[in-house]
C-alpha cells in the first residue's frame, strides 16, 4: 500500500515537478524500499533453492530404479513453482530498483530547488 502512495507521489512528482514530500522524507522513503529488496532478493533465493530440490525430485524420478510417475509430477511441480516465485521477485527487484531511482532523482531535486530558494 506504502509503494502505490509512492508511485502516487512519484507520478505526482513527474507531471508537476513537485512530490509534497520533502527530501529527508524521500531518502528515508528510499531506504525502507532498498531494505524491502533485500528481503525480497531472498525470497528470490529460496525460490531459486525449491526449484533446484525439485530438479532433484524430477531426475530421480526420471533415472532411479525404475521411473516413478508420481516423483516425476511432483518434480516438474515444484520445479515450476519454485522458478516461478524466482522470476516474480525478480522482476520486483527490477522494478523496486527503478522505483527507488526515481526517489532519489525527486530527493536531489527537492533538495536542490530548496538550496535556490535560500539563496
Amino acid at each position: 500500500m506504502k509503494d502505490q502512495m509512492t508511485e502516487h507521489s512519484l507520478s505526482k512528482a513527474d507531471s508537476a515537478g513537485r512530490t509534497g514530500l520533502s527530501a529527508g522524507q524521500l531518502m528515508q522513503e528510499a531506504k525502507q524500499q532498498s531494505q524491502a529488496l533485500k528481503t525480497i532478493g531472498r525470497w528470490r533465493t529460496i525460490g531459486f533453492v525449491v526449484a533446484a530440490v525439485g530438479a532433484v525430485l524430477l531426475y530421480n524420478g526420471l533415472t532411479g530404479a525404475g521411473r516413478s510417475i508420481p516423483l516425476i509430477a511432483i518434480g516438474t511441480v515444484i520445479v515450476a513453482a519454485g522458478m516461478a516465485a524466482a522470476i516474480l521477485c525478480d522482476m520486483g527487484i527490477r522494478n523496486g530498483r527503478r522505483n527507488v531511482e526515481k526517489i532519489l532523482d525527486a530527493a536531489q531535486r527537492e533538495s536542490s530547488q530548496k538550496a535556490r530558494e535560500n539563496s
